[in-house]
């Protein structure tokens, strides 16, 4: 990356920074792109050489934060783990991400990020091969992947909402203890 590139990406995360602090004090609807590249301490001209308008900065953030979970597991050996693991890394990553979840969750804005997510999980099932996927059709990919999603959106927006959340372990051991019950009782019709 050269340095008008290096400048260029360090604008657009100031830009989403100045975001988040806007939404911590205001509603979603009322901030404006002046106030977002004012607390950027940015020119409105920079902000649009970089976005559209605020839906476009917050759908970049989206995308962006998909993007470093996926570039984050490629960077593991999934041969060697277990699913326990894997849960535990997930809530890991994203209880790095708390703040902002927390305040999306509050300005009611977390199910978009669900909706630019959801694409790229069959992209994660595809570089992440882990021992438990299966062989499946690019469309039973999409369907387990879509299911599997909205499950982990739902516990993190339960999870993350909360004023005093459970640890990332602790996360991970009780969707395990779920999981292996629900397992269990799988035969019992």
């Amino acid at each position: 990356m050269n340095g008008q590139e290096r400048l260029a990406q360090q604008s657009k995360e100031w830009l989403v920074a100045a975001l988040f602090d806007l939404l911590s004090e205001q509603p979603y609807d009322t901030i404006t792109v002046t106030q977002i590249a004012e607390r950027a301490q940015l020119s409105r001209r920079t902000f649009y050489r970089a976005f559209r308008d605020k839906d476009d900065l917050l759908d970049y953030y989206d995308r962006e934060v998909g993007q470093r979970y996926l570039v984050a597991l490629q960077q593991i050996a999934p041969q060697q783990l277990e699913f326990k693991d894997v849960l535990t890394y997930f809530f890991e990553f994203w209880w790095q991400e708390r703040e902002r979840i927390r305040v999306l969750i509050a300005q009611g804005l977390f199910s978009r990020m669900l909706a630019k997510i959801t694409p790229m999980a069959s992209e994660i099932y595809r570089v992440f091969p882990a021992p438990w996927h299966i062989d499946g059709s690019p469309t039973e990919t999409d369907y387990i992947m879509s299911f599997a999603t909205g499950g982990f959106w739902n516990v993190l927006n339960r999870w993350l909402v909360q004023d005093k959340p459970e640890s990332p372990a602790k996360m991970a051991a009780l969707l395990m203890t779920g999981l292996k019950r629900l397992g269990e009782t799988e035969g019992d019709d």
